[in-house]
């Protein structure tokens, strides 16, 4: 057994003597609120965290952000071993209000399920604070075994991503110097799905955020204040207009029919095709269906057809419709409001340019005599990929194979992340994934399955050890 092998050996048994410590560290995370958009507890969890940094032996600061601080910071083990660059977030979405809760949203509680697993459920438990301290226990155990970590690791922990990442692209920009000098970003996840698959993603979306807004003014509608519902056969309506514009936008389907967009939508590659053929043989969309929680699906069409629409198509959605107002237990008053605004995400493909599609977006709504509807980009940022032959991605599959992962690869996840700045601004191909289920994210009883909780941890633990191998062998 070579010294690498025995080393990654005593830490393995040294992740499994540690578990409950490492439960109780995820629990106490959980247990912090960290809501970026009402700031609720956001300064406690970054404190929190940065003194996590400091527990393992990392040098660890924050930077002021635009509405939260970044947790940065470093851990040198060799100045010439490989360096990766740990991305994650700590802030999550509000939990105050949403229905279907079963337990207190950050109680962190352990709930059992009827075949004697386990549940931890709370906000934030499976997006992000699960696999982000889980990731960082690990690094904690090297320490805590004595045994020196085979990667250097700079840390980038933003409390903003949940409301778009807007400090993320200046703080890169401000130490860009830096940050080239690692080799490779991670980020960290729960990626086994309810089926037992292990699903490794090579990319994202890219994400812009939409306010479509119609005011009354010169075009019509009211001009002073919101105007009694009488007046409506000879006054237009603010809402109205903003329905009609909104339904041009997608067909009965849901699918965006903007003017011009075909010309600009990327096909898959043929390696994106290929990857796709190999994962539709084996894709299970009921079981899909069932984890997501939906009644049905709007398709019945073939795996590989609806694995092409859900990971190369452009996606509209409104996230919210504001008009009027309604007050608990009261009905909303007979009016035409002078204002109405639908908020939307846009997903866009890699290979597109976001400002392309929004000015494509205006275009289409011009010519349908909707001027008047104003769109306001609330943030945006464009798709990304790296290549499945890249060290670092190479390094996360091998390890979740080593550990029993039914491993399946696919080109891109349809979420969204800001993975743009480590592939694009900063030339870093990153890897994004790991061992163990959880699901529910921002919704109520968001949960990882607390038995995953280790062997998560152990696939990061040989990730490092292959990214550290792989990568000084590129180097040579």
């Amino acid at each position: 057994m070579t010294l690498e092998a025995s080393d990654e050996a005593r830490l393995i048994a040294w992740i499994e003597r540690r578990a409950d410590l490492s439960l109780e560290e995820i629990r106490r995370s959980i247990r912090q609120p960290s809501v970026s958009q009402t700031g609720e507890g956001i300064a406690e969890m970054a404190q929190w965290t940065r003194a996590y940094l400091q527990e393992l032996g990392a040098q660890a600061r924050l930077v002021p952000g635009r509405h939260a601080p970044i947790v940065e910071g470093e851990l040198i083990a060799d100045p010439q071993a490989p360096t990766l660059l740990l991305y994650d977030l700590y802030d999550v979405q509000p939990a105050a209000g949403q229905a279907g809760w079963n337990v207190e949203p950050f109680a962190a509680e352990i709930v059992p399920e009827a075949n004697g697993r386990q549940r931890l459920v709370g906000r934030g438990t499976f997006n992000s604070k699960g696999p982000l301290f889980g990731t960082l226990a690990v690094l904690k155990a090297f320490r805590e075994a004595g045994i020196q970590p085979p990667v250097n690791v700079r840390f980038l922990i933003e409390g903003e991503e949940e409301i778009g990442s807007p400090s993320l692209p200046g703080y890169i920009d401000e130490n860009r110097d830096t940050l080239t000098r690692c080799d490779a970003a991670f980020i960290p996840y729960f990626g086994t799905t309810g089926a037992g698959h292990t699903i490794l993603r090579l990319g994202f979306k890219g994400l812009v955020l939409l306010e479509f807004k119609v005011t009354g003014g010169a075009w019509g509608g009211p001009v002073a204040g919101d105007l009694h519902a009488l007046h409506g056969a000879l006054v237009a309506s603010p809402s109205w207009q903003l329905v009609q514009a909104l339904a041009t936008l997608v067909d009965r389907q849901e699918r965006i029919v903007v003017d011009g967009l075909d010309a600009v939508t990327p096909h898959p590659t043929e390696l994106e095709q290929r990857l796709i053929d190999t994962v539709a043989k084996v894709h299970d969309f009921e079981a899909y269906r069932a984890e997501i929680r939906g009644a049905r699906l709007k398709s019945d069409a073939p795996p590989r057809d609806l694995l092409t629409e859900l990971m190369f198509s452009c996606t509209l959605n409104i996230d919210a419709l504001k008009a009027g107002k309604v007050e608990e237990g009261h009905d909303p008053a007979t009016i035409i409001p002078r204002t109405a605004s639908a908020y939307a995400d846009l997903r866009v493909l890699p290979r597109m340019d976001p400002n392309v599609v929004v000015s494509l977006i205006r275009q289409h709504l011009d010519r349908r005599g909707f001027e008047h509807v104003e769109i306001i980009v609330r943030s945006a940022y464009p798709a990304s990929s790296s290549a499945a032959d890249e060290p670092v991605v190479r390094a996360l599959a091998e390890a979740c194979r080593d550990h029993g992962a039914d491993l399946r690869i696919y080109p891109l996840h349809a979420g969204a992340a800001p993975m743009y700045l480590f592939s694009q601004v900063l030339g870093l191909p990153y890897a994004f994934g790991g061992i163990g289920h959880g699901a529910g994210s921002h919704g109520p009883n968001e949960y990882i399955m607390v038995d995953d909780i280790v062997s998560f941890m152990k696939s990061v633990a040989t990730f490092f050890y292959r990214f550290s191998r792989y990568q000084r062998d590129k180097r040579c």
